[in-house]
């Protein structure tokens, strides 16, 4: 039997969108799901880079009370041993003018106190950090300014990684909803046929595959 030519056209034509359908359900499927798994990882990475960057705030932090208290301290405690010299040398010169012998044995009494609290500052300042202190106490107190330089950098460079993978997360998002439109647009589509509607439904549903296709892409850079 044969077929009328219109019939024949418009059979193939059926055909033609049922086969278009049917690879876009396919390809809006396969980038759900690459989509999908760059939204997850950059959403990790940004929480790591987040949880390290405030790690290393809190550490600098932490490294710059340390590393000034423990300064101020030796910087006071020098000052006290220093005036106290100088008060013992003061004495001793004027026992020596006045040939006053108690004066003379307070300045020697506080030269020798200055000698002492010299060598247990000079002492203290070698052994800061040592044992029995951990080593990241250690660490804090001799911090420098290197070492703090550093750690800003670092700091920096983590929250930089955190705002690159949340432009990955919201490009991921917006391409899963360009790819939720397609998809209603598809189903649009299937249920209109072939047909005027039918072919704009679609022809939106592949725009907006595309649209998610190329946001993929830009996820992945």
């Amino acid at each position: 039997r044969m077929i009328a030519p219109d019939s024949a056209a418009g059979l193939r034509a059926e055909q033609r969108f049922d086969l278009v359908a049917a690879v876009l359900i396919g390809l809006i499927a396969l980038l759900a799901a690459i989509l999908s798994v760059v939204q997850m990882q950059a959403s990790q990475t940004a929480n790591r880079a987040d949880l390290q960057a405030a790690r290393l705030e809190a550490d600098l932090s932490a490294r710059i009370s340390v590393s000034s208290g423990a300064t101020d301290a030796g910087l006071s405690a020098q000052q006290i041993a220093i005036m106290l010299g100088l008060d013992a040398i003061a004495r001793q010169e004027a026992g020596l003018q006045h040939n006053d012998p108690t004066s003379m044995a307070l300045g020697a009494a506080e030269q020798s106190a200055y000698d002492k609290l010299s060598a247990v500052l000079a002492e203290t300042s070698n052994t800061t950090g040592g044992k029995p202190v951990d080593a990241y106490t250690a660490g804090l107190l001799h911090a420098s300014i290197k070492d703090m330089q550093t750690e800003v950098s670092e700091e920096s460079h983590q929250v930089d990684l955190s705002d690159a993978a949340r432009r990955h997360e919201q490009l991921a998002v917006l391409g899963l909803s360009f790819l939720a439109l397609a998809g209603v647009l598809t189903g649009l589509a299937a249920v209109l046929r072939e047909g005027r509607s039918g072919r704009i439904s679609l022809s939106a549903a592949c725009a907006m595959a595309a649209a998610a296709g190329l946001l993929a892409i830009l996820a992945f850079i």
